[in-house]
């Protein structure tokens, strides 16, 4: 990749370009995306964003190629963070992935001093498996057949992971 990779917040501008990711076979298959979301679907999802969602892009060559997102609960589960990500089918196995969710846990340990963080990841996605694995992600538990795509229902894991700097003992 000549071009750089910037990451940067969410604007609106970007509900075309994530419009696009959300439909790509692969985001599709492991997310909740569906090929007939309309692009008022993730200018919807941008303008209702609150002071504690934390979204975050991966653009390369001038559109958004990525997108993760950190969201810290409220109440007694202030110091509770849930994530998710995904990378546009042709910028998969490049890095960006990775560099987004250690943009994301960035924000979580040094900005928000976030205790734990969550995420659903459905079984088959190995690389995704490994890539939270090696960020400190431990499955916690698993959702039998909760995700349906391709016609076929999958199992989904529950991974968590607690910051070890703020909760050293466990």
């Amino acid at each position: 990749m000549s071009e750089q990779i910037i990451l940067r917040p969410v604007a609106a501008e970007d509900e075309k370009d994530i419009n696009i990711l959300r439909r790509q076979p692969s985001v599709m298959h492991y997310t909740l995306g569906l090929p007939s979301e309309r692009r008022a679907s993730s200018q919807s999802f941008i303008e209702g964003l609150k002071e504690n969602d934390h979204v975050i892009v991966t653009e390369y060559g001038g559109r958004v190629v990525g997108i993760g997102s950190l969201e810290v609960l409220s109440g007694k589960l202030h110091y509770y963070g849930l994530t998710a990500m995904a990378v546009h089918d042709e910028f998969q196995h490049r890095g960006i992935g990775s560099r987004l969710l250690d943009h994301l846990l960035d924000i979580a340990d040094n900005y928000l001093g976030l205790l734990r963080l969550e995420l659903d990841v459905v079984e088959g996605n190995a690389r995704a498996v490994q890539l939270y694995k090696s960020r400190g992600f431990e499955p916690e538990g698993t959702l039998r057949k909760a995700h349906f795509a391709g016609g076929a229902f999958y199992n989904v894991l529950v991974m968590g992971r607690l910051n070890t700097e703020l909760f050293p003992g466990d």
